[in-house]
């Protein structure tokens, strides 16, 4: 009956059938009130930790790809409020002596 009861918590978890038998194997001679919903999501998110780490990796090495790519195709122009240096046009103000 208890084994029922966890099989049931799990299944409610809507994760796939490796997932959902690992946790079968993790979880079995546990009594079904200490089998809560936190602990097997806990357990859930080790079980995939490797393949959520690559994906994010993958993920994350895409992005700053297509950033670069999108910045070199459309550059935005700068924004800055204060004026640039030039030798003919400092950027700071200078005082004469007489002030």
């Amino acid at each position: 009956m208890k084994e029922e009861e966890i099989a049931e918590k799990i299944g409610a978890m809507g994760l796939d059938e490796a997932v959902n038998s690992q946790l079968a194997q993790f979880t079995q001679g546990m009594d079904a009130e200490q089998v809560t919903p936190e602990l097997l999501s806990t357990l859930a998110r080790g079980i995939t930790h490797d393949e959520d780490v690559q994906n994010a990796d993958a993920a994350g090495y895409l992005r700053g790809r297509n950033e670069k790519i999108e910045a070199v195709l459309h550059p935005q122009p700068d924004l800055d409020d204060e004026a640039q240096a030039t030798p003919v046009f400092p950027r700071y103000c200078r005082r004469s002596i007489w002030e």
